[in-house]
């Protein structure tokens, strides 16, 4: 909405957490690129797919760190300190760090000049672990006896800290995942086995709390969702452990050992068991249980994950020299030859190659495509049956897998679909009937994926069009977002909804700006006293009304808008009516009853004093499902962080039928209206159980986006490769959130839009 656009934010606080950026490769297949020698020993591996560079460190008296260039296979040798044991690398200040247990220092080595800086630890150094939000780097230095300890060292000033605590890892400190940082909660985890638990560190306040009960040799952290989870090898389970409150789940299944690693895109982590035959177990981050275990050759030593592929690569340490595969979707099993003593694996994102290290004597490194060998199509999404009203659009979406890639082709009632007469998408994941559904439109829905090896047949999806006399609708509109008031740390930081009343006539809504009470719903720094001011859609907007404190009397309209509307407190009741949670007595929160006619407009929500926190602005629509309007879009910009200072959307869907929603993620787009924008938002779709539905990166040029922000007046994206992102769905009656964050950490203004198509 331009009126929305029209306002200038600015960012006054950096992004906390930056979510993996996972760009589609086209699928390619898999056969030995190169063998790439390195030097004697090697045993940690690691990779910047930012800079297509990987990183080999072996393990002697003078300690080296071989640089493959992941584009034409070239290595470098740089020098680092004596006998090396970890290695972790900074994407994004393109920086490695090794630790020399020989000098007790760290090396950082720059990416891009090879120079190198000379960094003093405590003693015998180890584990290393980078925390790219914070840009701090965590070392741990075992000693050999119980007063092992922590260096943390500052990214940006390589000043550095000992925390003084009786962490002592053990031997399996060499491996990188004795050692994990969970961004998202500021949180790393040290294995302490001798002391059977795990030493959790405060990232803010360098905090020690120690979490007992296990004896693990390797721990990974997923920093969406915030969750570490420990191989506890003595107990034979591996060990949850919640980062907001260090509370532990014990999951049985496998016999865990000494790598662990995670899907954060998914929500599986995937644990090995060493033996022969080795086994891989698969656990859902959702239920904390054991899905499958699945074969995983002999004498498994280290796994990694493909989060754009989703396949699983499992090092097999044996003379035979076998990497093997499994497909994240079906846990399917294959494997190929590498060279001798295969050690550890590293995956490439961005170039979708795979490096699996070779322990022999001279050191290698075997370099592979990433897909897996041609495959026959699978369903991993079947398509949902759908009940629209007369005349409202319809999306049906699904997916497959398979290598190659496979086709699409939808079909109704049996017959293959083309695209024209409002259907687009026919061949695609897709399917978007942007014309007026009728009779015509109704049947079963599938489609047929197929590729070079075979073909399948999704499930059916009925679609039911009818004239249902309550219609789905949105009846609640809201999005929570961080807000500055004037004066705070130099900077203006309003929250801006806007809103539109489609149909003939008025409508009745209840506006909110709530702050102190989302302090009940366990959110913290929420903005103590925000005032909500309400404009219209004019080119030089006009204030209609004003509200400070949801008991105190709004501001009668003036000016154009004298004697057109007529604003009134919002009371507990009205809020009882329209089902929003009740606010306390007397407390600062604002809210604003009003009638308005069809049109567009803006809530403004900010404050005084130079404060700043987080805010839910609000709309709800009073009328009955049998008035002539409807809300049909909500508007929000605000600065994007992370967690609390997430921009997130919120929308309820009434009725006996579906609505098709757009909702869109405006970052780079907004270059042309407002300064400092979010680089890369992403958006990720939610129901009311918040089981994740949706989610997009970067929306690519899709023209069902362009066709449908097009027919609601959305502005236009006129860049097809900005990193703008965007849902179209259907969805059934119920209750949703879009939240917007970055793939980066660089925080900036965001729009989130949600739209509604007829």
């Amino acid at each position: 909405m331009k009126h929305v656009l029209n306002r200038i934010s600015r960012p006054i606080l950096p992004a906390l957490l930056a979510a993996a950026a996972l760009i589609a490769v086209p699928a390619r297949s898999q056969t030995p690129v190169a063998t790439v020698a390195t030097l004697p020993n090697p045993f940690v591996i690691v990779a910047n797919p930012v800079t297509n560079k990987i990183y080999v460190l072996s393990f002697q008296t003078a300690g080296k760190v071989t640089e493959i260039d992941g584009a034409t296979n070239a290595t470098t040798s740089i020098a680092v300190g004596t006998n090396p044991k970890g290695m972790a690398v900074n994407t994004v200040t393109n920086k490695i760090y090794v630790s020399n247990s020989g000098d007790n220092t760290v090396t950082e080595i720059d990416g891009a000049t090879r120079a190198t800086t000379t960094i003093p630890t405590d003693l015998n150094p180890a584990a290393v672990a980078v925390n790219m939000v914070t840009n701090k780097i965590y070392v741990v230095d075992e000693d050999n006896d119980i007063n092992g300890r922590v260096t943390v060292i500052d990214g940006a000033t390589r000043a550095s800290m000992t925390i003084a605590k009786g962490i002592s890892p053990g031997p399996h400190a060499i491996s990188p995942q004795a050692l994990a940082v969970d961004s998202g909660a500021n949180k790393i985890y040290v294995n302490d086995p001798q002391n059977s638990e795990v030493a959790v560190i405060d990232g803010a306040t360098n905090e020690v709390t120690d979490v007992t009960g296990m004896d693990g040799a390797a721990v990974v952290a997923d920093s969406v969702r915030k969750l570490a989870f420990v191989a506890n090898i003595q107990d034979g389970y591996t060990v949850a452990i919640r980062s907001a409150d260090l509370s532990t789940v014990n999951i049985p299944g496998g016999q865990p050992d000494l790598s662990i690693a995670v899907n954060a895109v998914t929500g599986n982590v995937f644990v090995i068991e060493s033996g022969a035959p080795g086994t891989l177990q698969v656990i859902d981050e959702a239920t904390l249980t054991s899905v499958t275990l699945v074969p995983a050759g002999n004498n498994p030593l280290d796994v990694a994950v493909n989060t754009v592929t989703n396949k699983i690569y499992i090092a097999n340490g044996s003379q035979a020299g076998v990497m093997t595969v499994v497909d994240g979707v079906t846990f399917a099993t294959s494997s190929f030859p590498v060279g001798a003593n295969p050690f550890a694996v590293a995956v490439n994102e961005a170039t979708n190659r795979i490096y699996v290290l070779n322990n022999d004597a001279n050191g290698t490194v075997s370099v592979f495509d990433g897909t897996t060998q041609a495959a026959a199509p699978t369903v991993t999404s079947q398509p949902q049956s759908q009940t629209i009203n007369t005349g409202v659009p319809v999306v049906f979406t699904a997916s497959a897998g398979g290598s190659p890639s496979p086709t699409y082709q939808w079909s109704l009632n049996g017959t293959p679909l083309s695209d024209g007469n409002g259907i687009s998408g026919s061949t695609t994941s897709t399917l978007f009937i942007s014309g007026s559904a009728t009779s015509a439109n109704a049947g079963s829905y599938t489609f047929t994926a197929a590729n070079a090896s075979g073909s399948v047949t999704s499930s059916a999806a009925t679609l039911t069009v009818a004239a249902s006399a309550t219609p789905g609708r949105l009846v609640n509109l809201s999005t929570r977002g961080y807000v500055v008031a004037p004066g705070g740390l130099g900077e203006t930081n309003p929250l801006f909804a806007g809103f539109v009343i489609g149909g003939t006539g008025s409508k009745t809504v209840v506006l909110r700006a709530v702050g102190p009470a989302l302090a009940a719903f366990g959110v913290t720094g929420t903005f103590p006293a925000p005032s909500l001011t309400l404009f219209d859609a004019a080119t030089n907007p006009n204030q209609i009304s004003e509200d400070v404190g949801w008991q105190n009397a709004p501001t009668v309209p003036s000016g154009v808008w004298a004697g057109k509307a007529s604003p009134a407190d919002a009371t507990a009741a009205d809020f009882s009516q329209v089902g929003a949670f009740a606010l306390p007595a007397g407390s600062a929160d604002s809210a604003i009853r009003v009638t308005l006619p069809s049109g567009g407009y803006t809530s403004e929500i900010s404050g005084m004093g130079g404060v700043f926190g987080v805010c839910l602005a609000e709309v709800y629509d009073e009328d009955p499902p049998t008035s002539g309007t409807e809300l049909v879009n909500i508007s929000t910009r605000a600065f994007v962080g992370d967690g609390d200072y997430a921009l997130i959307a919120g929308f309820v869907i009434s009725g006996n039928t579906a609505e098709t929603i757009l909702i869109r993620a405006s970052g780079p787009a907004l270059g042309a209206f407002v300064a400092n924008t979010l680089p890369d938002p992403q958006v990720t779709l939610f129901d009311s159980s918040q089981n994740q539905i949706g989610f997009n990166l970067s929306w690519g040029g899709n023209p069902q986006i362009s066709s449908a922000a097009a027919s609601v007046g959305a502005f236009a994206w006129t860049d097809p490769a900005s990193h703008d992102s965007a849902l179209l769905v259907t969805l059934p009656p119920g209750g949703y959130t879009a939240q917007v964050s970055s793939t980066s950490g660089t925080g900036g203004a965001a729009l989130v839009e949600v739209y509604v198509l007829h």
